[in-house]
């Protein structure tokens, strides 16, 4: 993207900014905001095809860095599987990531997260609430198998203003949010790292082998809203980036990253009269990320650019308990990648992939009780992708819930999805080296089939609920295992074979809210695999992200008006890997022979994190707030990665080599400090 297109944006959007502020001058009115806290209030996380998590609930849980982490906090529910410590992506019912739409009001993230997970790419400060729907979702999300998450910002406006800063031992932050008659709102919110000068330096003498990683990023939020009369219009900005330096397979080689996301969105909605609302969204993202990585001895630069536009309109009517959605989605994506020797031409080099893909939806759901105690919801689309071998698609969904008594219900329900663009990882952590390409001639889309069913019960402060479901795959896409020779070839879709697979599982959650205490405990027993003709001889094998076993704790308690404890606790199954046999040098080339694919698995994953939170002075126009945190209490050393690491001198000067199989880097017993003050 041109600078000059990149003025243009940003003067374009704080045009419509400075429009949606203006208005005629207003008092000032100072309220106090109170932290977050344990409250005694009933909010429902697991409903029928969409999970809620709020604000209050993503605060509760010990932070990453002394920071709340939205995504983090996600890995806590049911069915959601834990990714690892330098995993920030979401594995949900058995799938990767990649088969997870990711929305920011509404607008697709490309790749939501910062490096290794460590520092949250959504900042809770500004967001309301997360909500992660599977089934029968709302029309305006697309493209994806297996759920989406919609990260919301707090658009609710009264008459407040409130400055907050923060501070901790590895990052800064400042941001200000202006609320005027109940009718206009501004919101910005800045953060940067200063990581190499504490953080890095402190894991560099705990780890020996990570004393060359150098890595900080900034990010910045903005969020305007403006309601006038029946319009209420909305605006956001979040751009970010990020740099990085490391040693990932051999001390003496230096690998460098640098890439960022920018996602902007402006939505109207117009109350037409009482239960009758139409909304109108444009959203703009941009994700851009150039990687200079050794792999086995070979020097590789790898650039990944990826934009979209999309266009969404809905038409909403809801009387009662029913209501009736119906609208259109315009979506363009655009997919730019580049894999080339470090020595190799940028123009000419390597592997190069350029492709345009666009998508029209309709789209129609309602959502009715057909009886005191039946009730249906519905939804079906229909897709146009240009490209695509299937050009049409069609997503029929329903969900059917019974309920038993005024406190429980059983639900089941059925649905099919289709995903047009396909994540191909190349590793199962968080660094921007994966591939992503369009489905098209060469290579078909992915398919999904869902059963699932479930009971829900929740009476006052307690919120108990099992969940079963299987799913059925085709059109599965995998590298054909020889990713070292993508270089070599000059079209990706000559490296990715198809398969099927499926997945199945049980979740079992439980939350108990009291005066002082918020406890949730969460259970996830899931399987996943995968068949293709190309690959282990066409027999079935686990999926990478097959983890059986996933339990994770929760427990916030308020100890007395200014002082708050918080611990988490997760375990689950190691992920899976292909183990090698042996390592030959032959011809001049290095060849490894492995063994059945995906059929070892990494030693067992546990985590023990705490957090506490401690209310300094406080008056009528100020507050601080002192918060500890200790990630890794006892300091268990989960691997990140496996890998193999040879002797490049020991072959010219004994005629031979000698290879040995690593952990790669875990993070360690990592202690935190954060300050935060607010002026009123």
């Amino acid at each position: 993207m041109s600078l000059k297109y990149k003025a243009l944006i940003i003067f374009v959007f704080l045009s419509i900014c400075v429009k949606l502020l203006c208005a005629q001058d207003s008092r000032d009115t100072l309220r106090y905001i109170d932290s977050v806290t344990v409250k005694k209030s009933v909010h429902k996380i697991n409903g029928v095809n969409v999970l809620t998590l709020s604000r209050e609930q993503i605060e509760a849980s010990p932070k990453m860095l002394g920071i709340a982490d939205p995504l983090k906090a996600i890995q806590f529910l049911p069915g959601f599987g834990n990714g690892g410590d330098a995993n920030s992506g979401l594995i949900y019912r058995g799938l990767s990531s990649g088969n997870n739409g990711y929305f920011y009001n509404g607008v697709q993230v490309h790749n939501p997260a910062h490096f290794f997970g460590l520092f949250p790419l959504f900042n809770t400060n500004v967001i309301k609430e997360v909500n992660i729907y599977n089934g029968v979702v709302p029309g305006r999300f697309f493209g994806r198998l297996s759920g989406y998450i919609d990260i919301e910002s707090d658009w609710g406006i009264g008459d407040t203003t409130l400055f907050r800063g923060e501070l901790s031992l590895f990052h800064g932050g400042a941001g200000v949010r202006l609320e005027r008659d109940s009718s206009k709102l501004l919101e910005v919110f800045w953060r940067s790292t200063f990581m190499n000068k504490t953080l890095w330096p402190l894991v560099g003498t705990v780890m020996e082998d990570q004393k060359g990683l150098n890595y900080d990023l900034s990010d910045l939020n903005v969020n305007v809203a403006h309601v006038y009369g029946k319009n209420k219009f909305k605006a956001f900005l979040y751009t970010g980036k990020d740099k990085a330096r490391f040693d990932l397979f051999e001390g003496n080689v230096n690998n460098g990253m640098h890439w960022g996301n920018t996602v902007l969105g402006l939505t109207h909605e117009l109350d037409l009269r009482e239960g009758l609302l139409v909304e109108s969204s444009i959203g703009y993202s941009r994700y851009h990320a150039d990687v200079a990585l050794d792999f086995l001895g070979d020097d590789f630069t790898l650039a990944n650019r990826q934009r979209a536009l999309s266009l969404n309109t809905t038409l909403s009517y809801r009387i009662n308990q029913s209501r009736v959605e119906t609208g259109f989605v315009y979506a363009t994506d655009i997919l730019e990648s580049a894999l080339r020797m470090t020595q190799e031409e940028y123009e000419s080099g390597g592997n190069r992939y350029n492709d345009r893909q666009g998508l029209l939806k309709y789209f129609f759901s309602v959502n009715n009780p057909l009886s005191e105690r039946i009730s249906v919801n519905l939804s079906t689309a229909l897709s146009y992708i240009g490209g695509d071998l299937d050009k049409f698609h069609f997503n029929p969904a329903f969900a059917l819930t019974y309920r038993l008594n005024t406190y429980s219900s059983w639900f089941g329900g059925a649905s099919i999805a289709q995903q047009a663009t396909h994540h191909l990882p190349i590793t199962s952590i968080s660094i921007p080296v994966d591939y992503v390409i369009h489905s098209g001639k060469d290579n078909s889309s992915s398919s999904m089939r869902e059963l699932s069913t479930g009971y829900r019960y929740a009476k006052g402060a307690v919120e108990f609920s099992v969940d079963g479901y299987y799913r059925w795959l085709s059109g599965a896409k995998e590298f054909d295992g020889h990713i070292i020779d993508l270089n070599d070839r000059k079209d990706i879709n000559g490296g990715i074979v198809d398969g099927r697979g499926v997945t199945y599982g049980i979740d079992f959650f439980t939350k108990v809210l009291f005066l002082r205490n918020y406890l949730s405990v969460n259970y996830s027993f899931s399987r996943s695999f995968r068949q293709f003709d190309a690959l282990n001889n066409g027999f079935w094998f686990r999926y990478t992200f097959d983890r059986p076993h996933n339990l994770s704790i929760v427990n916030a308690y308020k100890l007395s008006p200014r002082l708050s404890l918080s611990a988490s606790y997760a375990l689950s199954s190691g992920s899976n890997y292909t183990p090698v046999l042996g390592m030959y040098y032959f011809n001049e080339t290095l060849i490894g022979e492995y063994g059945t694919k995906n059929n070892a698995r990494m030693d067992t994953y546990h985590r023990l994190d705490l957090g506490l939170e401690y209310g300094l002075k406080q008056t009528a126009k100020s507050k601080q707030t002192l918060g500890f945190s200790v990630i890794n209490v006892y300091n268990r050393s989960n691997p990140i990665f496996k890998h193999f690491s040879y002797e490049r001198g020991y072959l010219e000067n004994d005629g031979a080599f000698k290879m040995s199989q690593k952990d790669g880097a875990s993070i360690p017993i990592l202690p935190a400090v954060t300050y935060t003050l607010d002026f009123l």
